[in-house]
């Protein structure tokens, strides 16, 4: 007896966002993009248009980067992607920006991903409510990194058909550009997908780490990413490592550099990433 299968030849994209006004691709990126390509067999960066002084090719073999112009903020430079792909070659997509520091691997991440059993999952959610919210329920994925498999992937075009994206990549006043992209986007996404009957996980529960942590809080990834890192998350928000405080004026290393040196992957060079970071 011959039995026919037909083979699955879709494959994984990881669509990220970055944006920098420096003429160069940062070392962090090239951390994060080149781990990322491990766990994708097609990554796209999508960057904000400049000339490029450093060697792209330091990318993994399947990185391709694609210039933009500057629109709508991460969820302009996802879109103007997802509009160049057929969305239905591809079982799984990921949707990660370069908001986030990467200092250690993400193999855990991708196993856990993988056992979920979700229909789109990220590293951590929240439901955190924003006063400009249009939302009665605000339970959402953080969209700094998400990722899509082929149930969510074929509800997204009928989100973006929903969502008023011009009106988004339009908008030049950087205020209301962030609360149009924090509510149509991030939160708007994620309730979307839940309203289709999708199920949705995260690698950290915010609700759960902050019983466990006996604390109270909204973005976690700010107020507790000490206790974060401990309990092996494997970023640390920019924002955090760019913020000044006497510690730097005295020339003493922050607690993220302690943080850093202590939990970052032994075999990258974790101390050339924490000098350009302060440079």
């Amino acid at each position: 007896m011959i039995i026919c299968t037909m083979l699955n030849t879709k494959k994984s994209l990881c669509i990220f966002t970055h944006f920098s006004e420096l003429p160069h691709i940062p070392y962090y990126v090239m951390v994060y993009v080149n781990e990322l390509s491990k766990y994708f067999e097609e990554v796209v960066v999508a960057a904000n248009q400049r000339n490029i002084t450093n060697n792209p090719n330091s990318f993994s073999a399947n990185v391709t980067i694609l210039f933009f112009e500057n629109e709508g903020y991460d969820l302009g430079m996802f879109y103007k992607v997802f509009q160049r792909i057929n969305s239905a070659d591809y079982h799984t997509i990921g949707c990660i920006n370069d908001s986030n520091i990467l200092f250690n691997k993400l193999q855990p991440i991708f196993e856990w991903g993988k056992k979920s059993q979700s229909d789109f999952w990220g590293l951590i959610d929240s439901n955190e409510k924003p006063w400009f919210s249009t939302h009665p329920e605000n339970y959402h994925i953080q969209s700094h990194f998400i990722v899509f498999n082929e149930s969510a992937i074929k509800y997204l075009p009928a989100f973006f058909e929903k969502v008023d994206i011009q009106h988004i990549i339009n908008e030049k006043d950087n205020k209301k550009l962030r609360r149009l992209v924090i509510d149509q986007w991030e939160i708007g996404l994620s309730q979307f997908l839940l309203s289709k009957g999708l199920k949705s996980n995260s690698f950290i529960n915010s609700v759960s780490f902050l019983a466990e942590h006996k604390s109270k809080g909204n973005n976690i990834t700010h107020s507790h990413y000490k206790e974060l890192i401990k309990d092996g998350y494997p970023l640390i928000k920019k924002k955090i490592v760019l913020g000044k405080s006497w510690r730097s004026a005295f020339g003493m290393a922050e607690h993220w550099e302690k943080l850093l040196v202590n939990y970052a992957c032994r075999e990258w060079n974790i101390s050339h990433l924490i000098d350009e970071i302060k440079k």
